[in-house]
């Protein structure tokens, strides 16, 4: 993975999943912190260095209890109308407990290297990808996850749930998988954002041969405006 795309997808994360020191509950009632890194449980918190407020480091059981206290919303956050949904913001002061920049950013960053592997897997040809539509799969699968492909008894989920998307992917077609990109639980802008990249991944149309009709909306070639 090279810097130019790294610096890329750190600077899309960012700007959609924003920075929060603290723990809190995402729109889906998972327990988060940083960049959008979900913390499955209070032993997945554990081993991440949280500090209190005022300076010291905190310990092994104050993470978890500060885990379990977070947890304790998932069950209304995840059930709640958008309208409803607690922000990150409201967790704030839900216990002392915070990571520094630094943390995070580690975090984020483990989170691509893992992310960049599971894409390789899920689109043999993604180093060949225009750099725009790069950054919109980094930005879904880390929003998503990559998730497991369908199987007898389970469906697929997480990135792999995009079969659509991720077949017109694999055949090139930039401008299909603008329009078959859409998350749910985001904001529109960032389903916007990442319909773009894709479009925008799409050659342009191939210059009309001279004598053959125009497509409907082409003037003819050599036609000028007056």
């Amino acid at each position: 993975m090279d810097a130019d795309l790294l610096t890329a997808v750190r600077a899309d994360l960012d700007e959609w999943e924003g920075y929060f020191a603290w723990m809190y509950l995402d729109s889906n009632g998972l327990v988060t912190v940083g960049y959008g890194t979900m913390l499955p449980d209070a032993q997945s918190a554990a081993q991440i260095a949280f500090y209190h407020k005022a300076g010291p480091p905190a310990t092994g059981a104050e993470i978890t209890a500060a885990w379990d206290l977070v947890h304790s919303g998932a069950a209304k956050q995840k059930s709640a109308l958008p309208r409803h949904k607690f922000s990150a913001n409201h967790y704030s002061d839900t216990d002392d407990l915070i990571i520094t920049q630094a943390t995070a950013s580690l975090l984020r960053d483990d989170h691509i290297g893992r992310d960049y592997i599971e894409l390789l897997a899920i689109y043999p040809g993604f180093d060949s990808f225009p750099q725009g539509a790069k950054v919109a799969l980094f930005d879904m699968i880390y929003n998503l996850g990559p998730g497991h492909p369908k199987t007898r008894k389970h469906r697929a989920n997480g990135m792999r749930a995009f079969s659509s998307l991720n077949t017109a992917i694999n055949a090139g077609k930039w401008a299909d998988a603008a329009k078959l990109c859409h998350r749910s639980g985001i904001p529109d802008e960032r389903n916007k954002a990442t319909a773009a990249r894709f479009a925008a991944s799409a050659p342009p149309p191939p210059p009309p041969v001279p004598g053959q009709p125009p497509k409907p909306g082409q003037p003819p070639v050599g036609f000028v405006r007056p």
